[in-house]
């Protein structure tokens, strides 16, 4: 792949690979570090990737990979000290769409991010996470049901 086809396709992908780092990580420099540092990976790694149609398949793998790479590190540290909390932030009398995505586990957030954000096809989505086609229906049918759950409890309140 040349230089400037790498580069091309990484600006095409670049708000899309925040999205995906953002369904992995909570911390705004967790989430630009991994896209960063995946952008870095797959540049040093770009004449491996023998066909530019997996261009977006390969490089959302990387960026999964360095998003897990960033929890694990997270997991190894021990805070010295706590922040003091402030007082709780306003709540809209909207539920919070982002706040509920958030609220779900990891594998069905990770497929409701890709599925409706990125529009990627249910196919495409396990080929990026490697798991069979029926698994990403699956999680995205639970994902529908969290969400739907979350929503009406939140408009309840």
């Amino acid at each position: 792949m040349t230089k400037e086809a790498f580069a091309r396709l990484a600006e095409e992908m670049r708000l899309p690979m925040y999205r995906t780092a953002c369904a992995y990580l909570r911390q705004e420099a967790d989430r630009l570090d991994a896209v960063q540092e995946a952008l870095l990976k797959a540049w040093r790694a770009r004449d491996g990737l023998k066909d530019e149609r997996y261009f977006k398949t390969w490089l959302t793998r990387i960026l999964i990979r360095e998003c897990v790479n960033v929890q694990r590190r997270q997991k190894r540290m021990t805070p010295v000290e706590r922040v003091p909390e402030g007082p709780p932030p306003e709540t809209p009398d909207a539920p919070d769409v982002q706040q509920a995505i958030l609220s779900l586990p990891e594998n069905q957030r990770i497929v409701i991010v890709l599925f409706y954000m990125e529009e990627d096809s249910t196919q495409e989505i396990a080929r990026i996470l490697r798991v069979p086609k029926g698994t990403v229906c699956s999680r995205l049918k639970r994902a529908r049901q969290s969400l739907k759950q979350f929503m009406e409890e939140e408009a309840e309140q």
